[in-house]
């Protein structure tokens, strides 16, 4: 089949642990299949390298020697933090395969160092997009920018968009699981902290590397979604001192002006970068100067609320007086830009799709080929079917059981799910049939797996297929003798 023609320039940029990082050359961040719980094990020199002492955002350079020269292209991401990534190659592989472009210069893979302030990113973004379009015009006097972002990808775009002016040369931009309007995710992370198990043993604790990365107070929500006690009025984290405490209790002498800095961390994330951003788009002329495509996961129990007890912070999957869900990382409210509130459903696209795998799922890649060609946009790709709500954990240990659970908007349904080594794209073990409760709930015990990463599938079969949409996870089998680097 004929490439299609592509006249324009297309960035696409991946979410947070997404690109490689190296320091003095050498790689310290580059993980693939079965090798990131191997770094993570020894809690080596890679990870505790990764540390931010301080971040300046006027500051190209740190002076660490980190920089970050391509993407991450396997599953990746730490089991627990902002979920394992089902990587880039399949989104980037599609689309050389249906455009003629000519990777480096019409069509860039942007890596940046994804532990930074966004603004530092965005700068980036605005000087390789200046001379990638600079040589694209002496072809194609017409030529823009198609931004394509994963995750916190997103947000690097919509600064450079709104902040840099860089709107005037920008004709759409695609956003996977963007949270526009931040995840509770980051919220849990600072607060509670980040220690991993395999059965008895502490694999991790990597609450302070995560509390030092200014890119995780910039995922922070920007709404009313923390109880500072039950029953209390909902306020937004930038203003809740009780969960900054929190999150400066995690060091060993927590003092008040440790709480301070992570207040201000959150009041500088929320007002200097979110709503400096809301303020850009309204005070423009032309409302609507270049084409918004959110793409929404739906379906996911997400975390939506978090209420201050002693010495945590308890989070809930439900919003008070609200029955919306997400794709288990970003809310669904937050997955679209606010100045979309009025039309969202005109502009956005919604899967019953998980975060991680939300920019190689078919439906996302076929939006992507609809967006960017002349070709007949389907009805299909503006609504969702039924969909499949998934429950699987991120890590287990040799030896245990998989447990998944499945909730659907329909009952009756018959449904199978399958495991892939990931690795070896190769299924592994007997497909499973999901036992029903005779309504909308669905369980499954899988077999104890090797040491490995593995990609889920749960599917209607039979009479019920085509009745709701395929969902995936991901999760790590970690064995308690893993080896070290």
């Amino acid at each position: 089949m004929a490439l299609r023609k592509m006249g324009d320039v297309i960035i696409l940029l991946p979410g947070i642990m997404g690109s490689v990082l190296q320091l003095d050359g050498k790689d310290v961040w580059a993980p693939s299949p079965g090798a990131v719980m191997k770094g993570l094990w020894t809690l080596g020199g890679s990870v505790k390298a990764l540390k931010l002492s301080e971040d300046p955002w006027q500051k190209d350079d740190l002076g660490d020697g980190v920089t970050a020269p391509r993407l991450v292209p396997d599953l990746h991401g730490i089991p627990g933090v902002w979920g394992g990534i089902d990587g880039y190659t399949r989104v980037s592989e599609y689309i050389k395969s249906k455009f003629d472009v000519v990777p480096g210069k019409t069509f860039i893979e942007f890596a940046y160092d994804w532990r930074r302030d966004n603004r530092v990113a965005a700068r980036k973004l605005a000087g390789v997009a200046a001379e990638a379009l600079q040589e694209q015009r002496k072809v194609n006097a017409e030529a823009k920018l198609i931004l394509i972002g994963h995750s916190m990808g997103g947000l690097v775009a919509r600064w450079f968009l709104e902040m840099m002016d860089g709107w005037r040369d920008t004709r759409v931009l695609i956003t996977f699981g963007t949270p526009y309007r931040g995840s509770l995710d980051s919220l849990n992370y600072l607060a509670n902290g980040f220690v991993k198990r395999v059965g008895p043993l502490k694999l991790l604790d990597l609450s302070e590397l995560v509390r030092s990365l200014t890119s995780i107070y910039q995922l922070l929500p920007i709404y009313p979604c923390i109880r500072e006690e039950a029953g209390g009025e909902l306020v937004r984290p930038a203003d809740s001192a009780r969960v900054a405490s929190l999150v400066a209790a995690q060091v060993a002498k927590p003092e008040s002006e440790e709480a301070k800095r992570h207040l201000a961390r959150a009041y500088a994330a929320e007002h200097e970068f979110h709503r400096a951003i809301e303020k850009a788009v309204k005070s423009r002329e032309k409302e609507f100067p270049y084409v918004i495509r959110p793409i929404i996961g739906v379906t996911q129990p997400t975390l939506q609320l978090g209420t201050v007890e002693p010495g945590r912070l308890r989070m809930d999957t439900k919003y008070p007086g609200e029955e919306f869900a997400g794709d288990g990382t970003v809310p669904q409210i937050s997955a679209s830009p606010i100045e979309l509130d009025d039309r969202v459903n005109e502009t956005a696209v919604y899967l019953p799709e998980g975060h991680g795998s939300l920019q190689n799922a078919p439906s996302s890649l076929t939006q992507i080929l609809g967006q960017l060609s002349t070709l007949k946009r389907d009805a299909r790709f503006k609504e969702v079917g039924n969909g499949l709500a998934l429950t699987v954990d991120d890590i287990f240990s040799v030896g245990e059981e998989i447990m998944v659970n499945v909730t659907a908007d329909i009952p009756y349904l018959d449904l199978k799910a399958r495991v892939v080594d990931n690795a070896t794209g190769k299924r592994v073990g007997k497909v499973v049939k999901l036992a029903g409760d005779g309504e909308v709930n669905f369980t499954a015990e899988l077999p104890p797996l090797p040491a490995g990463d593995y990609r889920l599938q749960v599917a209607p079969w039979g009479d019920s297929a085509g009745l709701a949409e395929p969902v995936h996870g991901l999760f790590h089998v970690a064995s308690d003798t893993e080896p070290s680097q």
